[in-house]
This record gives C-alpha cells, structure tokens and sequence, in this order.
C-alpha cells in the first residue's frame, strides 16, 4: 500500500514541473486512482480575496465507512466556505491557507480539531497553484489517523491509569497483570469496569476511547 509520504512527494514532484497555466486536475491526476480509503482529495478556489468566498470541492473522499464520518461529510457539500462549517473553516482551513498562499509553495502539517461533536485528526499536503500572482486555487491531500467522538473524563485511580497505559499499548489483560503484579481477573474486573464508565461495546471500542481521551489531553 502507497504511503501519505510517497504520494506527497509524488505530488510536489508534479508541483515543481507546473506552471501558472497547469490545471489542478491535471496535477492531480497522475495519484487520483491510487488512494488509499484513508486518505482524501480537495480543492479550494482562491481567487476572491474574501476567504469565505474561497469554493470548496471535494474530488474524492474518504473510502471508509462509518457513520460518524458520513456525518461530517454532509457538513462539507461543494460550497464557498461561508456556507460550510464556521468553526471547523476558521481553525482548520482558512489560516492554513492564507499561510500556504502567502509562502506560494507546498506546506505538510498535522490538522487535531472537533467538528459537530467528533475529535478528529488528520495530516494534510496544500498545494498552491505555481504563480507569479496570489494562486488562484490549492489542493490539498489528506490521511485521516482517528475520527472519535467525544469522550466524557471518568475519575479513575493510579492502577487504572496504569491499566489504560498498558491497553494502550496493546497489552493483554495477562500481560498487565505481570506488570503490575496483580491477577488476571482483577485486570479482568478492572477493565470490565472501564468499559462501563466509557459507555464501551467491547475491548476494542474501549481501546478506541481512550485513545481520544489522551488526543483530547494533549490537544
């Protein structure tokens, strides 16, 4: 499977060979079949010098499945950026932007946000149009790493903190139990009730949770 880096690279390649008159679409073109479900193509017209004027158009989507991304995705119809989400547009897309429009080169970064209720993560390659003037369009290309919802904070004690280190990491119940020298069915119980506080289905959905709390910590 093609990695997000190799498309970039291909993609900047394709940039460095452009010109002011080179199509977005025929930037594009040469990854658009090759994608993988994680990732996602846009493009952005950036002619108009007010930014939620800006015309947002999605050329492909994420491929996967899932209906708390469906749901962010009727958040993002073909529109000018004033008719999509105010929130998500001010902190994920307009200051990227106006940044990548001012440097006038390729720009990688890490997008951590919520939108409509959902901590989402992403990273992302803009592609400004090569001109001499302000571009009149940029692509972007990004790889979703977690689409979660929100996660409400449940008071826990310094061995289920260890225990939610460990699930984490992807130990078993029995490894953590050797770990913290306690028995397997105390682990047992304690992740029984983890995945009670965390409203979870099942071990992975539980692992699933707490990976949004620490995102949620840390962004």
């Amino acid at each position: 499977m093609t990695s997000f880096n190799t498309f970039c690279h291909e993609l900047i390649d394709a940039w460095l060979q452009s010109d002011s008159n080179t199509r977005s679409e025929d930037l594009y073109a040469a990854v658009l079949g090759k994608l993988t479900i994680k990732m996602a193509l846009s493009v952005v017209g950036t002619v108009p010098d007010d930014p939620y004027d800006w015309q947002f158009r999605r050329v492909t989507d994420f491929g996967f499945k899932s209906p708390q991304l469906d749901r962010m995705k009727r958040e993002f119809p073909d529109a000018p950026l004033r008719d999509l989400n105010r929130g998500f547009v001010d902190d994920a897309i307009i200051p990227a932007y106006l940044s990548a429009l001012e440097l006038r080169r390729p720009t990688i970064d890490m997008v951590k946000v919520k939108l409509i209720g959902i901590r989402i993560g992403y990273e992302r390659l803009i592609l400004p149009q090569k001109s001499q003037g302000k571009p009149g369009w940029c692509i972007s290309l990004a790889e979703g790493r977690f689409f979660m919802p929100p996660v409400q904070d449940a008071k826990t004690d310094t061995t289920d903190d260890n225990v939610i280190q460990l699930l984490i990491e992807g130990h078993t119940a029995k490894e953590i139990a050797q770990v913290l020298h306690l028995s397997p069915r105390t682990i047992e119980h304690r992740i029984d009730k983890l995945k009670n506080r965390f409203d979870a289905r099942n071990l992975v959905h539980l692992v699933a949770k707490l990976v949004a709390t620490q995102v949620a910590r840390k962004g």
